[in-house]
């Protein structure tokens, strides 16, 4: 190419006119280059391991009575160590975890190797359908499901006691919650993370286990699934992880039958009169330290090419189900409208009930509702802040993100370290990040920040920092560096470079992170929830707020408020192309 020609004669003009100096100039710009990729790699890892940091200096630090001073002390820890509700909560924590996700993998594993092995009919639309469990507001969810499985009033119950004199589901109890993780985003992210690899497979690995006499099933469970072990190992660990940061589930679900879990515990440790910080703090370390094992569990997993089940040799064709097509259609169609036509229906049904959950009054629907929250100051205050938090966060998500991942790829230095630190706000969970926030901001002088959006749009930008970070990470491996190596001949700085050649080659990436940062932050409620005022709350803590307090038909206005949003951002996500890079299917 003529430019490249000239481009590289100017570049020896250069060393041919001034041969003493360009060693020298260049020594220097890669100085300085190295010298500003270690300002930011140590500015990143302070940002992400304050927060921990934090979190440890507040769980041995006392406050001294009758003063404003603190100490040094081990108080915390005691009665964490002591208490019994911890114990409790500890084992609560656990056990509805792996319970849900016993139940879950399996069944994701299943749906995801129908979605992206066979010729399931509607395929297409009914993995679009578990992208939009995944993007729904759990907390909208599971208030279509109240409506639903109450114990005294839910239309299940109802109709099942009118038949067989019976009510037998009740949802606030530990199968209930277990139940709600799985109506919720537990089955549905499992399916978005499995389904890309069974697509990827080679076809000729399940063809020569039926031409030996296997069945569909046993193919499934002796190939298909050993094939994408590494990514169901990945799966799952992340899938325990997200189950152990559970918050408001637990918050809505176990309170009345007092089923605490830690993230509820840490909750109440910070709402009663006196605050416990320090034992609140002492309880999140220990979180923290298991999730760290977890994380780093994940990213070995993660880090494994082994079971490679593409080549390009590779023919990825379906699986035909023969008769047993439309049964299995029947199955994945059924359990894809439970997880987002029903609950939000039902969460739409009780917007515009007079009581929620009570059909036998003489006037059951009215708008007055509507008309009530939609006028509002409190409510138009609260959409205000949740667009500036979402447009603001996913920016700001979306620039640290993208960053930091062609940090990782392209510096040899300070890559392992930033990789690392990328998994740092992954070990913490929402309510622990957002007590950690609280403390940085009351304890660092910055108290002017507190009550504020900003805290809201830094505190999600970081928490995000990991899915995004590895979602953008993936695409930039695909980005031979002779490009940019090409412009940096030509003379442009490394940053022009960056912008005028990978951010455009990694738009589609670059995108799908925007998107789901955006629905993260409208939807969130953990990572926010200690940090919120009348003046910063977002729709997410008012709908939270109305369900504590009872106020069920107003909460279910906000909660289609905010399913609206979030379903218009898995829409934007599907046209931008979720599966980054897959290709057409088969």
């Amino acid at each position: 190419m003529p430019s490249d020609d000239a481009s590289l004669q100017r570049s020896r003009a250069i060393r041919t006119v001034e041969p003493s100096l360009w060693p020298v100039s260049a020594g220097i710009t890669a100085r300085l280059r190295d010298g500003a990729g270690g300002l930011f790699a140590l500015l990143f890892l302070l940002a992400v391991l304050a927060p921990f940091a934090a979190v440890l200096g507040a769980s041995v630090m006392e406050d001294v009575a009758g003063s404003d001073a603190v100490r040094f002390g081990l108080g915390g820890w005691l009665r964490v160590l002591t208490d019994g509700r911890v114990l409790a909560a500890v084992g609560n924590t656990l056990w509805l975890a792996l319970a849900a996700q016993a139940i879950a993998l399996p069944l994701g594993i299943l749906l995801a190797w129908l979605l992206g092995r066979t010729d399931l009919p509607g395929r297409n639309w009914l993995e679009f359908a578990f992208w939009i469990s995944f993007f729904l507001p759990v907390l909208a969810v599971l208030q279509g499901w109240i409506l639903l499985l109450d114990p005294h009033y839910g239309l299940v119950n109802l109709g099942l006691k009118r038949l067989f004199g019976i009510a037998p589901f009740d949802l606030y109890s530990s199968w209930g919650i277990v139940f709600a993780h799985l109506a919720t985003t537990t089955v549905s992210a499992k399916v978005m993370m499995l389904t890309p690899a069974f697509q990827n497979m080679d076809a000729r690995f399940e063809e020569a286990a039926r031409m030996a006499g296997d069945g569909r099933l046993a193919t499934l469970r002796k190939i298909s699934a050993p094939l994408v072990l590494p990514a169901i190992a990945v799966t799952a660990v992340m899938g325990l992880i997200r189950a152990l940061e559970s918050f408001e589930i637990e918050l809505v679900l176990g309170a009345p039958r007092r089923i605490e879990v830690y993230s509820t515990l840490i909750y109440a440790y910070i709402r009663q009169d006196p605050i416990d910080t320090t034992g609140a703090s002492a309880l999140g370390v220990l979180v923290i330290v298991a999730m760290g094992f977890l994380a780093l569990a994940a990213r070995s997993l993660g880090r494994h090419d082994h079971h490679a089940t593409l080549s390009g040799h590779g023919r990825p064709a379906v699986l035909p189900l023969g008769r047993w097509r439309w049964p299995a259609f029947a199955l994945v169609a059924l359990i894809a409208l439970g997880l987002t036509v029903l609950p939000v229906g039902f969460l739409a049904v009780s917007s515009a009930m007079t009581m929620f959950g009570f059909f036998s009054l003489d006037r059951v629907w009215t708008l007055g509702h509507w008309l009530s929250v939609l006028g509002d100051p409190v409510f138009m205050g609260s959409l205000r802040n949740t667009l500036v938090l979402c447009l603001a966060g996913s920016a700001l998500a979306v620039a640290l993100s993208t960053v930091v991942a062609y940090g990782i790829l392209r510096s040899r230095r300070f890559g392992a370290l930033l990789d690392l630190a990328t998994w740092v706000p992954f070990t913490m969970p929402g309510v622990l990040f957002s007590l950690a926030m609280l403390w940085l901001i009351l304890n660092s002088g910055a108290t002017a920040l507190y009550g504020t959006t900003a805290s809201l749009v830094v505190t999600m930008a970081l928490a995000g920092t990991t899915l995004g970070v590895q979602l953008i990470k993936a695409n930039l491996k695909q980005i031979s560096r002779d490009m940019e190596e090409a412009a940096w001949i030509a003379g442009a700085a490394r940053w022009r470079a960056m912008l005028g050649i990978v951010v455009p080659l990694s738009m589609r990436s670059i995108a799908v992170v925007a998107v789901m940062s955006f629905v993260a932050a409208a939807r969130n409620i953990g990572h926010l929830s200690l940090l919120v005022s009348s003046d910063n709350r977002p729709l997410s803590i008012l709908q939270l707020e109305y369900v504590v307090e009872g106020r069920h038909e107003a909460a279910a206005v906000v909660g289609v408020v905010v399913v609206t949003i979030a379903v218009a951002a898995a829409v934007l996500a599907r046209r931008l192309g979720h599966r980054l890079g897959a290709g057409e299917r088969p």
